[in-house]
């Protein structure tokens, strides 16, 4: 019997399987071959899954757990599993090619020779990723190819591993480039920006501490890039209580200080001072109102906005006008479209990006 669970990770959801209490499988929602050897699915937590979920708790930390810790049985042919072994001897820091690969299996073998191309439809199959680190493995020329799960996720496991990116590059063809198009803006080098280009900017999502947390970090942006921003989210979502309405609401001069005193996020005493106070302000209006989402309706009549190329317009003149004469700081009408666009009310893909149909049929 095959038993599955799920575990939410930076790089998106990762469904876990095992069987006779081995892990046969981790593979990072959308990646290429996913699920792929699995005819039975029963979500129900077994001893191994409830380790590889402490595993990969201690990764995604920064800690460099032994992939020894963890009984796997990955399935596959002899080949694929010679290969795989392979990547399990990699070191955390370090990257190997496919044609050091090949070498290896060739030596084993007792042959002249071994195809890189063969070793690389083995480290595309790899069952289980990140713990198996197939992420590991660049092309001759240090190109970033070959990874099943995304050239984004490739490049961040690579980065949250330290590894040493100077010589190493995304390729403009080939098996590492996304076919996907994105909007101008989204820097492709930078798996956080891709991920929120993909996942949030123009979905609508309405829930209140999701409208909360976006309006206290595009407050934060003023004179600043999205980018830098988005970069510190996690530090601030720990130094913000994960954005806890009440607790930031009530947060006093010591709290500032302790704020003022964080180098992980934007460090500026008005902005600070400012989302204190726009807590409150939000608050206000949702206990006003019923939700934050049933007072931006009174603006927006529950519609969606399709339009690219702007900064401003009259929807964001109006709400900024508002929250200003509530007492709301740093809430000028840029940072106002600004944060209409992330919340889902204001569309601005690029009609050549792949998102474009997708969040406006």
């Amino acid at each position: 019997m095959i038993y599955t669970t799920h575990y939410k990770s930076p790089i998106g959801d990762i469904l876990l399987a095992s069987k006779n209490n081995k892990l046969i499988g981790l593979w990072i929602e959308g990646q290429k071959y996913y699920f792929s050897c699995l005819k039975d699915e029963i979500k129900e937590e077994k001893e191994i899954l409830i380790k590889t979920k402490e595993w990969l708790d201690r990764y995604f930390k920064g800690e460099k757990p032994s992939i020894n810790e963890l009984d796997l049985n990955p399935l596959g042919s002899d080949f694929r599993k010679s290969v795989w072994k392979i990547l399990c001897e990699i070191p955390y820091g370090e990257v190997i090619t496919y044609k050091d690969i090949a070498d290896t299996i060739a030596k084993q073998k007792g042959l002249k020779k071994m195809s890189s191309q063969a070793v690389g439809g083995a480290v595309s199959h790899n069952p289980i990723s990140i713990i198996i680190p197939c992420h590991r493995v660049v092309g001759s020329n240090g190109s970033l190819t070959g990874y099943a799960g995304g050239i984004d996720k490739k490049v961040y496991l690579l980065k949250h591993e330290k590894v040493n990116m100077e010589k190493l590059f995304i390729p403009k063809k080939g098996t590492a480039y996304s076919i996907m198009k994105r909007c101008k803006w989204c820097n492709l080098n930078n798996p956080i920006y891709i991920k929120y280009h993909d996942e949030e900017w123009g979905v609508p999502n309405f829930d209140d501490k999701y409208l909360f947390e976006m309006l206290i970090l595009e407050s934060f942006q003023a004179g600043l890039s999205w980018e830098c921003v988005l970069n510190k989210r996690e530090s601030f979502r720990k130094a913000y209580d994960n954005f806890n309405l009440d607790k930031v609401c009530s947060y006093d001069d010591e709290k500032i200080n302790e704020l003022l005193d964080n180098k992980d996020i934007i460090r500026n005493k008005l902005k600070i001072k400012a989302s204190i106070n726009n807590a409150n302000i939000f608050r206000d209006i949702k206990n006003e109102y019923g939700s934050f989402y049933n007072y931006l309706k009174v603006f927006t009549k529950d519609k969606i906005i399709y339009e690219t190329d702007k900064t401003t317009n009259d929807l964001s003149d109006v709400i900024s006008k508002d929250l200003k004469r509530r007492g709301m700081k740093f809430v000028g009408s840029t940072i106002i479209y600004s944060y209409l666009q992330s919340i889902g009310i204001i569309n601005s893909h690029d009609k050549d990006c792949s998102f474009y149909k997708k969040y406006t049929n």
